[in-house]
């Protein structure tokens, strides 16, 4: 074909054509009515064409969106919403029918335009980074002392740095979209125009120069992504045969409510003590005033362990032995407490702080207790002798907790510092110093050797993760509000964080990405207390609104399955 008559045969598809601009046309024809064709029509300097079609109406106006599509999203996005009057089934459905819409429009967006989307995110994941990205108050960073280091939940926390980046985050579709990063500034730059069904952020895409022009052909960037097998018989291409293969991750819902609440008058409205803990006997004990009361979750019994009002004191933190026996009592005037919780009796009293204990942490047989005047103490509950004194803190120690190798204890005060000790040293190995607020929720991972996670209060609101085999700095999140407490999921990679002001909620994280999994309501008063079951399933919270209540938000290893391949020689015994 001529390029002459290749570009008047254009212009006339597109209602422009005059007497001068072709010699086939007649002094009484009109211009042509035709305003979009689905014709393909190549150029020849182009080594890979492609065509994108587009209704000139539409040119003026953004994006394409298909009505349709859109319509049945916000139907199925409303029934997720409502799914905790509805059935489990039908909100399962519903969030299969949302995946299969947009894995529809995902391939004909492939096929049609070349947009290279080979991956969906879970329907969770995609509202939590969509809402992520629209808050102020929420941001990931990676080392904090490297500017120009953006560390994007979606790359699997691979550090950018210097200038102009690319990352993929996800918008309202599910889709995959291409944001640039400035690496001088250090900002996520996002377009404020929402996308529904294009993966390209780029105004210009779908536009031509010509207004009058129905086409657009564009050279194919990414050759390489687009290499073709010789081989291969399929018709797609291999970005929509990664998209078809990729697993169908299944939702996992996360309860809203509480399954049981429980009262709990006289429960102290205090950010520095710790007056719930579940024992690995599945106990709970739980400081309420001047007594010590414990609730079995196996029989729902409830007896009274202490009561401490005849010695004028009250009850400020308390702390369950590994092995279920033993409870520590820390008081007010600055007393430790070790009772028995099968006969109700204590068994020895440590009287060796000048202030209240807030903090207790069990390392088998001895007792680790932090007060507000600033010390440390180690006993031994077989003797009533005192191992050691650990003096680092400049204010009140409000948070304690062992590595589960036993072989680190963390500690965190009122000085906005984070300490890390080990067993012989009278001085403290680490100290971090990057948090604004008291530091009182503390958590180890279990399933990260050396990883540690910590959280401030009002004036800092960070969640911090920490490398204590280099001494690094990981990552920090902004949640917007106190932090209270810190524990990880026995199962999964996954921690629970409780806050205080301003918000007053429970939020569940998928780490690394710190993905909010969960966010739970329902305490008209701050989250002060955290305990996880023994079975890591279900946690307690408790607040000053009196309450303790109990939710769902973790789940048990899953059984590995044996595999049925043919290179599983053991299935093939009898």
């Amino acid at each position: 074909m001529e390029p002459d008559f290749e570009r008047r045969l254009i212009r006339s598809m597109s209602g422009c054509s005059s007497l001068s601009s072709s010699p086939f046309s007649s002094p009484v024809s009109s211009p042509s009515p035709i305003k979009h064709s689905d014709r393909f029509i190549p150029l020849r300097s182009l080594s890979q064409p492609s065509a994108f079609f587009i209704d000139q109406e539409q040119m003026h106006k953004g994006p394409m969106v298909d009505k349709k599509s859109a319509r049945d999203l916000s139907i199925t996005a409303t029934t997720t919403n409502t799914g905790t009057n509805s059935s489990t089934n039908g909100t399962t459905i519903a969030a299969d029918r949302t995946k299969d819409i947009l894995t529809y429009q995902a391939l004909l967006q492939n096929e049609m335009f070349g947009t290279q989307i080979d991956s969906l995110y879970d329907e969770q994941h995609m509202n939590s980074v969509y809402s992520n990205s629209n808050s102020n108050h929420q941001h990931l960073t990676g080392n904090t002392n490297q500017p120009g280091t953006i560390d994007s939940p979606m790359n699997g926390g691979v550090n950018t740095q210097g200038g102009n980046a690319t990352v993929n985050v996800q918008s309202v579709g599910g889709l995959i979209h291409t944001t640039s990063i400035s690496g001088n500034t250090g900002i996520l730059c996002q377009s404020s125009q929402q996308r529904l069904p294009y993966t390209n952020t780029n105004s210009n895409l779908l536009r031509t120069r010509d207004p009058n022009t129905i086409f657009r052909y564009s050279a194919l960037r990414n050759t390489d992504d687009l290499h073709y097998s010789p081989y291969s018989l399929s018709p797609l291409s291999p970005a929509s045969i990664r998209l078809l293969r990729s697993p169908r991750k299944q939702l996992r819902k996360i309860p809203k409510t509480p399954f049981k609440v429980l009262d709990a008058p006289e429960l102290q409205d205090d950010f520095y003590l710790n007056l719930v803990d579940w024992s690995s006997t599945n106990i709970l004990a739980v400081g309420l005033n001047a007594s010590v009361y414990l609730w079995n979750a196996n029989t729902s019994n409830v007896t009274r362990l202490c009561d401490l009002q005849t010695e004028s004191d009250t009850v400020t933190s308390v702390a369950w032995s590994d092995r279920g026996q033993y409870v520590a009592v820390g008081t007010h005037k600055g007393i430790v407490q070790i009772w028995d919780a099968t006969t109700n009796r204590k068994t020895v009293s440590f009287p060796r702080h000048t202030a209240r204990v807030g903090a207790l942490a069990w390392n088998d047989y001895c007792i680790y207790s932090g007060s507000r005047d600033r010390f440390i103490l180690q006993n031994d509950t077989r003797s009533s002798k005192q191992e050691r004194k650990l003096a680092g803190h400049r204010q009140e120690v409000c948070g304690l907790k062992w590595s589960p190798d036993r072989q680190l204890l963390a500690s965190g005060g009122n000085d906005n510092r984070l300490l890390v000790w080990n067993q012989s040293c009278m001085n403290p190995i680490q100290i971090y110093t990057d948090h604004t607020a008291a530091v009182k929720a503390i958590a180890w991972s279990p399933h990260q050797q050396g990883l540690l996670a910590s959280g401030g209060g009002t004036a800092d609101r960070y969640i911090r993760f920490w490398n204590t085999l280099t001494a690094q700095s990981l990552q920090c999140i902004d949640t917007g509000s106190q932090v209270c407490n810190l524990a990880w999921s026995k199962h999964s990679n996954e921690l629970v964080s409780t806050h205080g002001y301003s918000q007053n909620q429970i939020v569940v994280w998928k780490y690394p990405s710190m993905l909010q999994l969960a966010r739970l309501t329902g305490h008209t008063f701050r989250v002060l207390y955290l305990a996880v079951s023994p079975d890591g399933e279900s946690i307690v919270t408790g607040a000053g609104d009196e309450t303790l209540r109990f939710w769902n938000v973790f789940t048990k290893c899953r059984a590995n399955k044996e595999s049925d391949s043919v290179l599983n020689l053991f299935n093939k015994i009898r």
